[in-house]
């Protein structure tokens, strides 16, 4: 009788004509909830978007959403990342430190294109090798993540 109870398993029934039940889980582990993934509903996005000051700003939030860069990846972009033709933004990736071109929408593309023309007129430095993303006014500097979280307030 004492080796019969050691042998059986927890849970097990008692009558041999009625089988166990089979559970996905162990009695201690119970499942991991399923996480709902991050977005912003279109109408925060409108808001949002609709608030941003300049073109710059624009760009930077059509990006953003396009390419699910992080900020700090895509504010390193350089000028000569930004492929037009392909639809793509180079960007050096946190993790890996590795250069990987990601795809946008042709919308980012225009709001940048928007930003450059209005930037070049003002005297922001141009080549292959300068920071995509600069300040507003002068002096210029790169745009750093501090100014772009500042954006967002500015918006709220």
């Amino acid at each position: 009788m004492v080796r019969e109870r050691r042998s059986a398993r927890p849970g097990s029934q008692s009558d041999g004509e009625k089988k166990h039940r089979n559970r996905r889980t162990g009695l201690y582990r119970p499942t991991v909830p399923q996480q709902i993934p991050r977005r912003i509903p279109d109408e925060k996005y409108t808001e949002v978007f609709a608030g941003l000051r300049s073109h710059r700003d624009r760009a930077l939030l059509a990006f953003w959403v396009a390419t699910g860069a992080r900020a700090e990846e895509l504010l390193t972009v350089t000028q000569g990342g930004a492929v037009v033709g392909e639809q793509t933004i180079g960007v050096i990736r946190k993790g890996s430190r590795e250069y990987q071109e990601l795809p946008a929408t042709p919308d980012a593309f225009v709001w940048l294109r928007l930003y450059q023309e209005a930037a070049w007129k003002k005297g922001v430095p141009r080549g292959r090798h300068h920071p995509l993303w600069w300040t507003l006014r002068r002096p210029w500097r790169p745009l750093g993540y501090g100014a772009a979280r500042m954006m967002f307030n500015r918006v709220q």
